[in-house]
C-alpha cells in the first residue's frame, strides 16, 4: 500500500499514478475516471453530487452514488487511506505539487507574477518548466462530461503559457528563437490577436520587418472578412514599433558581439534584473571568471529597454599593452558616441545633460577603482549603468561577486564548444578537465578550443594538465593575449604593491588547500593583525577568496601562478610555516591524548592560541587535509627532521578523528623522512603508528605486530629514562601482548605503566586486558579491568572521545558476557553514538553486532534486525560477518510465525 511519500500523479496522456516509480493499478476506466476528477482538486474535498456530475452530467444513473463507493473502494486497494471519505465527500490527500496538470498551472501562475515584476528571465523559467509537463493530451483513458471541459480549459490556458514563454524569450534577446512557435500559434489561432502581435514583435528584431509588416497586413485582412472589426490596441501598438522613423537619430549601439557558447549564470543574470534605472550594477571576481562576458549577456538582454542607446567603454584598467583610460578621453569617446560634436571644457556636466532625459544603457567594463568610474556615472532616472571590476568596488546598486562555475555548469560549457557528442562519450575525462580547470570559464574555453574538432581526445588534454608545473603552459595562446590564462593573471600581480605582491608569491607556497590566518602571518612573518589586512587586501583584489573567518584559499591556477613566481625567501617562509603547523598539532595532541610524552620542544608558532579538548577534535577534523599535504611540503623541500616530527604529531589527530587512509599516507612519508636523517625515536613512533592503523583500520594483525616488534627492537637501544621512549615502549608492548594474547604479560604492562606513572598508558593496558577476559569467556574479571580502564581515562583529565568509546563499548561485551542485559544495552548505545560522531565504521559495526545481540538477548525485538543489517556490511573480517549472519537468521527465525 502507497504512502503519501513518493506519489506522481499524472493527468497528462494516460491517467495514472506511480509510488516510486512502481505504477499502480487504478483500475477500469470508471475509477480511473474517478482518480482524475479527485486529482484535479488534490488535497480538496469533492462532493458526491460533484463527482456523479463530473461522470455522468445532468442524467445520471440512479445507482450512481453506489457506483461511486465502489469506485472509491477500488482505488482504495491502490491508493490506501490517501483516499479520504467523509460527510461532505471525498479527498485525495496528496499535495498539489504531485499532480503534474497542478505544477503545470502553477507555473503558469509563477510566471505572470514574475512577467509582472519585469523578472523575464524568471518568469521564462516558469513557463519552460510548465511546457514540459505538458506530455499528452490531458486526462486520456478519463471518460465522462468533465473530461471535455478540462481539455477545452487546458488547451485555452497552453495558448496561454506559448504566449507568456515567447514573449519572454523576446525580452531576454532570444527572439530568433521564437519565430517557428508564434508562426504555429498564429496559424493555429488566426482571429488571436496577441500571437501575431508577438510575432511581428520578434520578426522585426531579427531583422525581417518586411515579414512583420505582411504579418500585420495578413491578420487585419482576416479580422475585417470573419468579423468586420479592425486591429486592437496590441496590433496597432506593435504595428507602430514596426514603422520605420521618419528623422534618423543618434542612437548608440556599441555593445561588443556576445561571447558564443555562453553557459549558466541564470541567477546572477535575474540578480542584474534586479538593477533599476538610475541605479549602477557592479561586477566582480578574479580575472578569466566571464565578468565582461556576462556584462555583455546581460546588456544584450536589457537593450530593448533602452532605446535611445547603449554605451560601451572598456577603461583597461588591467591591460598589459595600455594605460587604463583617463576619466576625460572615455568622456570624449562617450559624447562623440551621442552625437556632441563639440567637446566643452567641462565634458562630464554636458554628459551628464546629454542623458538626463534619456534612456540608455553604459556598459563600463575593466575598472580599476572607483573613481575612475563615477565622474562616467549618468545620474539620471532613465539610464542604467554596469560595471565590471576584478576589484571589488564601492558603488550604490547591486553587486554581483561572480564566482567559478560549479562542475554541472563547467561540463555544459565543454559540451557548448566541443560538441554534446564528445563530452557524453567520456564524462569522467569532461569531469577531470573541468576540475583542472579550476571550473575557470576562460581556462575551459582556452582547453575546449585548443582541443577543437579535430582528433584531440579529451583524455590527451586530461593527461596534458595532470602535471601542476606544465598546466599554465597548456592553457596558453601566443597568438591572444586575452586567451592566455597565465597572461590574463599577470596583469592583475602587476597591479599589486610590493607588500601584497610578496604576500601573494608566498601564499603560493602554501602546500594545502585551505589557508587559515595563523598560516598566512606565518609566511608573511607578521603578526596575526597585519596578516589580516593583507590577507583584505588581496581579497579585495580578487586574488583570494575567504572560505570563513580568517580561512582563506588561492584559486588552483592562481596558486600555480604564484609560485611560478620568483621569491629569494620563500623556503625561510616555508619553514615558518612548518613550525607553525607542528605547534598548532603539537598543542592539539597535547590536548586529545595526554601522556605519550612529548615530540617537539622547540616547535614555534608566535600567534598559538591555546584550546581545550573539543575545539582540538574540530580543528584537527577540519586542517588534516593541510597538514597532511605540509608533511609532505617538508618531506620534498629536503626538511626531513620536520616532517618526520611533523607526521608523528599527527598520529593522535588522525586516530582521533579516523582519517585512515591519510594517516597511513603520513605514515609513509614521515618513516620515509625519519629514515634519511637517522631519526630512531620518531622511527620507532610511526611504526607504532603503522601498527595501530593496520589493526583498527585494515585489520591485519599480522602486519600490525611486525610493526609493532620493528618499534619494540629500536626502542630498546634508546635511554629508557627519557619519557617518550618508555611511553612508546609500553605501547609497542602492549599491542604485542595483546596480539599474542597473553596475560601474563598484559598485566606486567599493567604494572610497568604504574611505575611509570602514565594514567594513560595503564588505561590502555586495563583495556587490552579486559578485552582479552571477555575473549575467553571470564566476565566478571573482564568487566572489572573495563572498569578500571574507565575510571583511568577519568583521571587522566582527557577527553579521548576514541579511548573512551573503546572503554565503554568493552564494558559493554563484558556486561552481555556476564547476562547484565540491561546495563549492555546501555554503555553499547553510548558506545555506538561515540563510533558514530568519531565516523569510526569498523567500531560501528562490533557495536551494533554486539547491541543487537544484547537486545535479542533481553527481548527487545524492535530494531535488532535493522542493526544487523547496517552491521554487515562494517564488518571487519569473515569470521565477524558469519557471526552477524548466524545472529540475523536467528533473529528472522524468533519472528516468524509457527
Amino acid at each position: 500500500m502507497a504512502g503519501v511519500d513518493g506519489l506522481a500523479v499524472r493527468l497528462f496522456g494516460q491517467v495514472g499514478a506511480t509510488f516510486g516509480g512502481a505504477g499502480l493499478n487504478l483500475g477500469a476506466p470508471g475509477p480511473r475516471s474517478l482518480f482524475a476528477r479527485l486529482a484535479l482538486s488534490a488535497g480538496e474535498t469533492v462532493t458526491a453530487d460533484d463527482l456523479v456530475d463530473a461522470l455522468w452530467g445532468e442524467v445520471p444513473p440512479r445507482t450512481a452514488r453506489s457506483t461511486v463507493y465502489t469506485y472509491v473502494s477500488t482505488l482504495r486497494k491502490a491508493l490506501g487511506d490517501m483516499v479520504v471519505g467523509s460527510r461532505a465527500g471525498y479527498r485525495l490527500a496528496v499535495p498539489p505539487e504531485a499532480v503534474d496538470l497542478r505544477r503545470f498551472e502553477n507555473g503558469f501562475r509563477d510566471a505572470r507574477r514574475l512577467w509582472s515584476a519585469d523578472d523575464f528571465c524568471g518568469a521564462l523559467a516558469q513557463c519552460e518548466q510548465a511546457v514540459q509537463e505538458w506530455r499528452g493530451t490531458p486526462l486520456a483513458g478519463a471518460v465522462g462530461p468533465f473530461v471535455q471541459r478540462e481539455r477545452d480549459r487546458l488547451a485555452a490556458l497552453r495558448v496561454d503559457v506559448q504566449e507568456l514563454r515567447c514573449a519572454a524569450l523576446i525580452e531576454v534577446g532570444r527572439a530568433d528563437e521564437t519565430i517557428v512557435d508564434l508562426s504555429e500559434l498564429a496559424a493555429a489561432n488566426p482571429l488571436r490577436e496577441r500571437p501575431h502581435a508577438l510575432l511581428m514583435t520578434a520578426q522585426h528584431r531579427t531583422g525581417r520587418t518586411a515579414e512583420a509588416h505582411q504579418t500585420y497586413d495578413r491578420v487585419r485582412k482576416a479580422l475585417d472578412d470573419e468579423l468586420g472589426i479592425e486591429p486592437g490596441r496590441a496590433l496597432r501598438e506593435a504595428f507602430e514599433l514596426i514603422r520605420e522613423p521618419t528623422e534618423a537619430a543618434v542612437v548608440p549601439a556599441q555593445l561588443p558581439h556576445g561571447v558564443a557558447h555562453f553557459t549558466g549564470r541564470a541567477r546572477m543574470l535575474r540578480q542584474l534584473q534586479t538593477a533599476e534605472p538610475g541605479s549602477v550594477a557592479v561586477i566582480d571576481g578574479q580575472a578569466g571568471v566571464g565578468k565582461t562576458t556576462l556584462a555583455v549577456r546581460f546588456a544584450h538582454l536589457v537593450a530593448d529597454r533602452f532605446p535611445d542607446g547603449q554605451l560601451f567603454v572598456d577603461l583597461r584598467g588591467f591591460d598589459a599593452r595600455a594605460k587604463p583610460v583617463t576619466v576625460a578621453e572615455a568622456l570624449n569617446r562617450m559624447l562623440r558616441a551621442l552625437g556632441a560634436e563639440d567637446q566643452p571644457a567641462d565634458r562630464g556636466e554636458h554628459y551628464r545633460s546629454l542623458l538626463a532625459d534619456r534612456k540608455v544603457l553604459v556598459v563600463l567594463d575593466n575598472a580599476v577603482n572607483a573613481e575612475q568610474v563615477r565622474p562616467l556615472l549618468p545620474n539620471a532616472p532613465g539610464c542604467l549603468t554596469v560595471v565590471t571590476s576584478r576589484n571589488r568596488l564601492t558603488l550604490d546598486g547591486p553587486r554581483v561577486g561572480l564566482n567559478t562555475l560549479s562542475p554541472a555548469e563547467s561540463v555544459a560549457l565543454l559540451a557548448s564548444v566541443l560538441g554534446a557528442d564528445r563530452v557524453r562519450q567520456d564524462p569522467d575525462a569532461a569531469g577531470e578537465l573541468a576540475e583542472q580547470c579550476g571550473h575557470l570559464p576562460l581556462a575551459l574555453r582556452v582547453a575546449a578550443e585548443r582541443m577543437g574538432s579535430g582528433s584531440y581526445a579529451l583524455v590527451d588534454m586530461v593527461q596534458e594538465l595532470r602535471r601542476e608545473e606544465d598546466r599554465l603552459d597548456a592553457l596558453a595562446d601566443e597568438d591572444d593575449e586575452l586567451s592566455d590564462v597565465r597572461a590574463v593573471f599577470r596583469l592583475s600581480y602587476r597591479s599589486l604593491e610590493p607588500l601584497p605582491a610578496r604576500a601573494f608569491r608566498l601564499l603560493g607556497r602554501h602546500p594545502g588547500t585551505e589557508i587559515d590566518l595563523h598560516e598566512a602571518a606565518a609566511l608573511f612573518d607578521t603578526d596575526l593583525d597585519a596578516a589580516r589586512d593583507t590577507m583584505a587586501g588581496l581579497l579585495r583584489q580578487h586574488l583570494v577568496e575567504q572560505t570563513a573567518t580568517d580561512s582563506y584559499r588561492l584559486h588552483d591556477l592562481l596558486r600555480i601562478f604564484a609560485a611560478e613566481q620568483p621569491e629569494a625567501h620563500a623556503d625561510a617562509a616555508v619553514v615558518r610555516l612548518i613550525e607553525c603547523a607542528l605547534a598548532s598539532a603539537h598543542a592539539a595532541r597535547v590536548e586529545l591524548t595526554p601522556g605519550l610524552g612529548d615530540i617537539v620542544h622547540d616547535a614555534n608558532c608566535p600567534h598559538l592560541t591555546p584550546i581545550g579538548y573539543d575545539a582540538a577534535l574540530v580543528w584537527a577534523a577540519e586542517r588534516l587535509p593541510t597538514l597532511a599535504a605540509t608533511v609532505r611540503a617538508a618531506a620534498d623541500r629536503g626538511h626531513d627532521r620536520l616532517a618526520a616530527q611533523l607526521a608523528a604529531t599527527l598520529a593522535v589527530l588522525c586516530y582521533g578523528t579516523s582519517h585512515w587512509t591519510l594517516w597511513l599516507q603520513v605514515i609513509d612519508i614521515g618513516l620515509a623522512a625519519a629514515r634519511r636523517t637517522g631519526d630512531l625515536l620518531n622511527i620507532a613512533r610511526l611504526c607504532n603508528d603503522a601498527g595501530v592503523a593496520y589493526h583498527y583500520f585494515l585489520n591485519r594483525p599480522d602486519i600490525a605486530a611486525e610493526c609493532h616488534e620493528a618499534a619494540a627492537e629500536i626502542l630498546v637501544q634508546l635511554d629508557p629514562e627519557d619519557p617518550s621512549v618508555a611511553a612508546n615502549l609500553a605501547v609497542a608492548h602492549t599491542r604485542l601482548d595483546r596480539h599474542r594474547g597473553s596475560l601474563a604479560l598484559l598485566k606486567r604492562d599493567l604494572t610497568t605503566a604504574r611505575e611509570q606513572g602514565n594514567l594513560f598508558l595503564e588505561a590502555i593496558a586495563a583495556l587490552n586486558l579486559s578485552e582479552l577476559l571477555s575473549e575467553r569467556g571470564e566476565s566478571e574479571r573482564a568487566l572489572e579491568y573495563a572498569r578500571e580502564g574507565a575510571e583511568l581515562l577519568k583521571r587522566t583529565g582527557s577527553r579521548h572521545r576514541h579511548m573512551v568509546g573503546h572503554a565503554t563499548e568493552n564494558r559493554g561485551v563484558a556486561l552481555l558476557a556476564g547476562g547484565h542485559l540491561a546495563e549492555a544495552i546501555g554503555h553499547l548505545e553510548e558506545a555506538l553514538a561515540i563510533w558514530q560522531e568519531l565516523g569510526n565504521q569498523r567500531a560501528m559495526g562490533t557495536a551494533m553486532h554486539s547491541l543487537a545481540e544484547a537486545r535479542h538477548r533481553a527481548g527487545h525485538t524492535a530494531g535488532v534486525r535493522e542493526l544487523l543489517t547496517a552491521a554487515l556490511p562494517l564488518a571487519a573480517d569473515h569470521t565477524r560477518a558469519s557471526a552477524i549472519r548466524a545472529l540475523l537468521a536467528e533473529v528472522s527465525a524468533a519472528a516468524s510465525p509457527r
